[in-house]
C-alpha cells in the first residue's frame, strides 16, 4: 500500500520505478525460481552481500535450513507477486476523484488523515479483491516452491500443491493424489463462497445497483 501511494504521486522517474516494481511479475515462475536459486546458493549474491557489510553471522543455508526455508520462500514469492498487487492498488487509486482529497485538505485534514479517512475506505473493494486473489494463489502455489526446494528440506516448505504432485506423480499414488486435489478444490471453493458471502457481498451488490 505504501509503495502504491508513493508511485501514485508525481515523482521524477515514476514510470521507471513502476517498471522496476512490476517487472518481476512478468517473469515466469520457473525463471524466478532459477534466478533466486543462483542468488541464494552458498557463496552466492546474498552471502557475498552480507559478508561485504560484515554480517557474517546472518549467513544461512537459505534453502537447506528447515528453520529459514519457509521465510526465504516468502521473500521470493512476495518479490514475484508484489507488482500485481501494486498495479491493482494503483488502478484503484486512479479511480478516486482528486476533488475528494482536495476537499479534505480544504477542511484542514492532513495528508495522512486524508489517506486514512478518504483514500483507504474508497480502496476497500480493491483491497478485498487483492486479499481474495492472494489467498487463493497462496493455497495453490507450486512452481516456485517445487523448483527451488521440492518441498524440502524435511517437508519444511511443502504446500498442498507440491504434496499433491509428490504423491500423485512421483510416488505413483494416483488415487491419493486425486483425493488431495479434491480436498484442495473444496478448501478453495469453500473459502471463495465464504469470502463472497461475508466480504465481497456489499461490493457486488453495489455494482449490481
Amino acid at each position: 500500500m505504501g509503495i502504491a501511494l508513493l508511485l501514485n504521486r508525481k515523482l521524477r522517474g515514476r514510470s521507471a520505478l513502476r517498471l522496476v516494481v512490476f517487472a518481476p511479475y512478468v517473469l515466469s515462475e520457473a525463471t524466478t525460481a532459477v534466478i533466486w536459486l543462483l542468488i541464494l546458493q552458498p557463496g552466492g549474491f546474498v552471502d557475498q552481500a552480507l559478508s561485504s557489510f560484515g554480517l557474517h553471522g546472518l549467513i544461512r543455508q537459505w534453502l537447506a535450513d528447515p528453520k529459514v526455508v519457509l521465510l526465504t520462500l516468502f521473500v521470493v514469492i512476495t518479490w514475484k507477486y508484489i507488482g500485481f498487487g501494486i498495479i491493482l492498488l494503483l488502478a484503484g487509486l486512479q479511480g478516486i476523484p482528486t476533488e475528494l482529497r482536495e476537499a479534505a485538505a480544504l477542511d484542514g485534514a492532513s495528508a495522512w488523515q486524508a489517506t486514512r479517512r478518504v483514500v483507504l475506505p474508497l480502496l476497500g473493494p480493491t483491497i478485498r479483491i487483492w486479499i481474495f486473489l492472494s489467498v487463493i494463489g497462496s493455497l495453490q502455489v507450486f512452481d516456485v516452491v517445487w523448483i527451488m526446494t521440492l518441498g524440502g528440506p524435511a517437508n519444511a516448505s511443502t504446500t498442498m500443491a507440491t504434496y499433491l504432485i509428490d504423491h500423485g506423480f512421483k510416488r505413483y499414488e494416483f488415487g491419493y493424489g486425486s483425493a488431495v486435489a479434491v480436498v484442495l478444490f473444496i478448501i478453495c471453493f469453500a473459502f471463495a463462497l465464504l469470502y463472497q458471502r461475508f466480504a465481497l457481498r456489499r461490493d457486488t451488490e453495489g455494482a449490481l445497483r
